[in-house]
């Protein structure tokens, strides 16, 4: 009986609690980047105001199969793109830009495009595959960063 419950409670804390995606600091990202040159990295630039950031969290981000498929295939990383701290990214610094109002690794990295939310796929030297601008659905999500 108590093998019985210790299951049904696992099943159902994996219900409630799901997995999340393992966002990593910069500086973490950057020594899982060294250890693992190989695997691509997955950056989501967001900011404290956008609604459709906010979204992206709530319910794409937030789904099981979007955390499932970004922990197993991504070395994952969540930057608020307006930070005004300075900060080092691949050995690389990046400062805030007052015209552009947004942290010179967001407006780098996406091209200028500082659209938000944005999430960019690039590998391990630092080249952008692919940007994602915009909200998107758990399944066009999955689709769109697809390997």
């Amino acid at each position: 009986m108590k093998s019985s419950l210790a299951i049904a409670a696992l099943i159902l804390s994996s219900f409630l609690f799901g997995q999340e995606i393992k966002w990593l600091s910069l500086d973490e990202a950057t020594k899982e980047i060294k250890a693992h040159p190989e695997k691509p990295v997955l950056i989501n630039f967001y900011t404290t105001w956008c609604g459709f950031c906010k979204r992206l969290d709530k319910e794409t981000f937030a789904d099981n199969k979007v955390a499932d498929y970004v922990n197993k295939n991504y070395i994952a990383v969540k930057f608020d793109a307006e930070t005004k701290d300075m900060v080092k990214f691949m050995g690389i610094q990046y400062t805030y830009i007052v015209p552009a109002k947004a942290n010179y690794m967001a407006y780098a990295f996406t091209n200028g495009q500082l659209s938000y939310p944005a999430t960019v796929l690039m590998n391990g030297k630092g080249d952008v595959n692919k940007i994602v601008l915009g909200y998107r659905s758990s399944t066009d999500f999955i689709n769109d960063i697809k390997i």
